[in-house]
C-alpha cells in the first residue's frame, strides 16, 4: 500500500478521526488497523495482513508516519478554515 492508497483509505469517513495503527495477531495471522481512540467507541478500519511480526512492525511504523501526516493536514485545514470564518463586527 501506498501513501495514496492509505490516505484515500483513512480519508472515507471523514466523521471518524483515525489515532492510532495496532496490530492484532489472531493465530498465526498480523492484522494491521487504524483505530479511533479518541472516541469510546474505538472504531477500527483494516489496513492490510503483515507476513510476520517484523513486516508488522516495518508496516505500523511506516502507517503512523502517514497517519500523523494526514491528521496534521486535516487539523492545517480546519484551523484556516476556522479563521476565515470568523465574522466581522460591524460598527
Amino acid at each position: 500500500m501506498n501513501f495514496t492508497q492509505f490516505e484515500a483509505r483513512v480519508r472515507q469517513w471523514p466523521a471518524i478521526s483515525f489515532t492510532t495503527i495496532i496490530l492484532s495477531r489472531h493465530h498465526t495471522d498480523y492484522e494491521i488497523y487504524a483505530i479511533d481512540d479518541s472516541s469510546a467507541v474505538k472504531t477500527r478500519l483494516y489496513l492490510c495482513q503483515a507476513d510476520n511480526e517484523n513486516h508488522a512492525s516495518l508496516l505500523i511504523k511506516q502507517f503512523t508516519f502517514w497517519l500523523m501526516k494526514i491528521n496534521a493536514a486535516q487539523r492545517a485545514g480546519q484551523e484556516e478554515k476556522d479563521s476565515t470564518e470568523i465574522p466581522l463586527l460591524s460598527e
